[in-house]
């Protein structure tokens, strides 16, 4: 039998099942799928939306849910063929996608895949060696070619058949859930003994389907007691709807309030007389500026496994020369394009913090909260907001317009046309430092060192200056060690990248070039957007013109 005829046969086959057969066995192989040590153990969840006499699984994102792990759905990219997929939060809807299938809403983010996550194939019908009978376009079968984690499908035991027709490119399940039973592909069905009832099975329809025992039933339903009653469109209706509830102008609102607060707060520097006190006011006036909007933004519209996008993982010791390059390139890049932009004079002056706080030199204690105000503390609410919110709430644009928005925004946090350059640079440097080491740790204790460098190395680079004789002799030095540091933290990230495809892993969505324009207007289609760089403007021209 053709692939062809196998589709029409298994459809005609799987449409004669009547609602009420269908409702029961979709819920037996819930209580099969709920109580597999794979579905236990995975770290993630990857399903699919069933369409009219799909098998419905959705009754399990409330049970991954609780479990706290992330349930990805599937979106079809047409322009490539290709299939990612994105994470849908709790109280978050599909929507009508791509052949009409529903998917994750536009604002999405990538779901996280490992060794350990488990993706659940639809399909029309399976043979005991994994091999799938799918609907013909090949989306799922490019996927699954990269794919690290474990390969599973749900079936009924009468759509089986002994041989799936397939070709080169088809990869195979490893796991079958059935009405009845796990079935694990990997081992020769036609040796294994212990399952040899399986094959009987095989084709003869539900008519052999034996019951379950009450043992095997309350075995089953231990972990799953939130499927009290089979499946049904009341289930489907609570994660498929027309709109996404989550609101797009929600992480612009959280960069709009900062902006605002920020600029409140120069007002209360004017009011500070003893100079003493400030940075106790500075630490103070962050904690109001960036930590309490940022928490009350995760709180309102986000949940509570929300934290895991922020990637607040440890940084590994391979990494750490990594880091040590970058800063140098930090430093020298920023140099550079503060020479640029304002020649070098610019470089004279004391450090400031937004513009505003003037940090002054001390000694004893209160160089140490000179320092929490000054480096530490910027560093941590600024990574925070931006490498971290920011980058995971652009993340499903791709890692480069990730990359781009955060930094524009953390640029147009300090209000000054001279400064923008320098730090839209830097700000896509340790936005890519949070993706090359997966670690919004790394990023934070990367400004905390730049932060301390521009608040002490001043002295040492007016001495550097004055060796060098002329401005073109200190710039060309800054140049070459600008590239030459370049060049290693190059070689550094490569090693990254290349144990990471060691591990087959997938860090960031890939976005073709000529999508970009588009996904961007997309992102930033928001009159939020339109305020707040009409604030930066209208303040930065003020301080311009000062």
């Amino acid at each position: 039998m053709t692939k062809q005829e196998l589709r029409k046969a298994s459809k005609e086959k799987r449409a004669a099942i009547s609602p009420e057969r269908k409702k029961e066995l979709d819920l037996a192989i819930l209580k099969q799928i709920a109580s597999s040590g794979v579905f236990q153990k995975a770290s993630s969840l990857l399903l699919y939306a069933p369409t009219a006499g799909e098998i419905n699984l959705l009754p399990l994102v409330k049970l991954a849910h609780k479990r706290g792990i992330p349930v990805g759905f599937p979106k079809c990219n047409t322009e490539n063929t290709t299939l990612d997929f994105y994470i849908l939060e709790p109280g978050q809807r599909l929507v009508r996608g791509a052949y009409g299938i529903p998917e994750p809403s536009p604002d999405a983010k990538p779901c996280p895949i490992d060794r350990r996550t488990l993706c659940i194939l639809p399909g029309l019908s399976f043979d005991p060696t994994g091999g799938r009978l799918g609907y013909g376009k090949g989306y799922y079968d490019r996927f699954l070619a990269g794919f690290p984690g474990v390969r599973a499908a749900a079936v009924y035991q009468g759509l089986m058949v002994k041989e799936v027709p397939t070709e080169p490119r088809d990869v195979p399940v490893e796991l079958l859930f059935t009405e009845h039973e796990c079935w694990d592909c990997r081992k020769d069905p036609r040796r294994a003994s212990s399952n040899h009832k399986v094959l009987e099975r095989i084709g003869t329809g539900f008519r052999t389907a034996r019951k379950w025992t009450a043992e095997k039933l309350r075995e089953a339903s231990k972990p799953v007691r939130a499927l009290s009653a089979a499946p049904n469109e009341e289930d489907e209706q609570q994660v498929i709807a027309p709109t996404p509830p989550t609101p797009q102008h929600a992480p612009l609102l959280l960069v709009l309030v900062t902006y605002v607060l920020l600029l409140v707060s120069r007002l209360i520097d004017s009011w500070i007389t003893n100079p003493a006190l400030e940075p106790f006011i500075v630490i103070l006036l962050q904690l109001l500026i960036f930590p309490v909007p940022a928490l009350l933004f995760l709180w309102k519209f986000r949940p509570k496994g929300y934290w895991k996008t922020l990637q607040l993982n440890p940084i590994g010791t391979s990494k750490l020369l990594f880091l040590l390059f970058m800063l140098a390139v930090m430093i020298t890049g920023g140099l550079l394009t503060e020479i640029m932009t304002g020649g070098i004079s610019a470089l004279a002056g004391n450090f400031t913090l937004y513009d505003t706080f003037v940090a002054r030199a001390s000694g004893g204690l209160q160089l140490f909260f000179l320092v929490i105000a000054y480096c530490l503390l910027p560093a941590v609410c600024e990574e925070l907001l931006f490498r971290g919110i920011l980058c995971s709430e652009y993340r499903h644009c791709g890692a480069t317009l990730s990359i781009f928005i955060s930094s524009l925004f953390f640029a147009m946090l300090h209000f000054s046309f001279p400064l923008f350059p320098t730090y839209l640079f830097l700000g896509i440097l340790l936005a890519c430092v949070r993706y090359a080491t997966n670690s919004l740790i790394a990023t934070a204790l990367l400004h905390f060192a730049y932060n301390l460098f521009c608040l002490f190395g001043q002295p040492y680079l007016s001495s550097f200056y004055v060796h060098a004789g002329s401005n073109e002799t200190f710039v060309f030095c800054l140049t070459v060690l600008f590239l030459l540091f370049s060049a290693f933290a190059a070689g550094e990230a490569r090693k990254i990248y290349h144990r990471l495809a060691k591990k087959q892993h997938r860090p960031v969505t890939v976005v073709p070039l000529r999508a970009l324009p588009r996904h961007l207007f997309s992102a930033l289609r928001s009159p939020v957007t339109a305020v707040c760089i009409a604030l930066w403007l209208i303040v930065a021209a003020l301080n311009l013109a000062k």
